[in-house]
């Protein structure tokens, strides 16, 4: 989710839906608004995706990103959509998606508080095989994602593994080989902002160059044709390599 400008301007405390609380903004994008939200009656934090005015005005697209994360329920990456409510923001009904909270942040901001504002190949390539690892349950339940980045990648570190989340999941039609391609493609550019980009990318160590492969698609493609191909490369190549 990018860091665009918040158009719904909700207050702390405000009740939303049936149940909820505002606690704060977590982030917004083209689509709408995330919020942390709790109900009074448990406790329990939530996350709210509300969607911006006229963008859902039939609630079609979030019943389509309902389905979508209804149907990857079992994926670790993914955060479970509970149900939908109907928010009135200044007298326009909205639509907002309710689903679990994620603790984590995201990806860019923890990339942005490291040394440098860059990862060392070794932690980059251990965010990377969590993130393949997510992905490939993704596409083998049939699914894509389509926008894979560092702004839509919440991370939490657990000792020496690192929990992600994928949000803003797309829904633009079927599946297909070159979607899911796709995010191959993404997973590695990913990677290549992980540890520091263009700058720093002639001094990384040859595993990092051999999947980013100069961020040339034909090359990556060639190399790995699913995720699959470079989940089996990142759990086969030899660490003497990382010299």
């Amino acid at each position: 989710m990018t860091a665009a400008p918040d158009p719904l301007h909700l207050a702390n405390g405000r009740k939303i839906g049936s149940r909820y609380e505002v606690q704060g903004l977590i982030g917004a994008g083209s689509e709408g608004s995330v919020y942390r939200v709790m109900d009074p009656a448990t406790g329990i934090p939530r996350a709210a995706k509300i969607f911006r005015p006229g963008i859902d005005p039939r609630a079609r697209r979030s019943s389509q990103h309902a389905r979508k994360l209804n149907s990857l329920r079992h994926c670790a990456i993914v955060l479970q959509y509970l149900h939908s409510e109907t928010v009135n923001v200044r007298g326009q009904k909205l639509t907002a998606m309710i689903s679990e909270l994620c603790e984590g942040v995201p990806l860019q901001v923890f990339i942005d508080s490291q040394p440098g504002k860059r990862l060392p190949p070794y932690m980059a390539l251990h965010v990377l095989a969590a993130l393949v690892d997510g992905l490939v349950e993704v596409h083998d339940a049939g699914e894509y994602h389509a926008d894979v980045h560092t702004e839509n990648i919440l991370i939490q570190p657990r000792g020496v593994r690192f929990d992600l989340k994928l949000i803003d999941f797309y829904e633009w039609g079927r599946t297909t080989r070159g979607k899911q391609q796709q995010d191959t493609l993404d997973s590695v550019r990913v990677l290549y902002d992980m540890v520091g980009g263009r700058a720093h990318y002639a001094k990384q160590p040859e595993p990092v160059r051999h999947i980013c492969a100069g961020l040339q698609h034909k090359r990556i493609l060639q190399r790995f044709p699913t995720l699959h191909a470079l989940n089996a490369y990142l759990d086969s190549f030899a660490w003497a390599s990382m010299r």
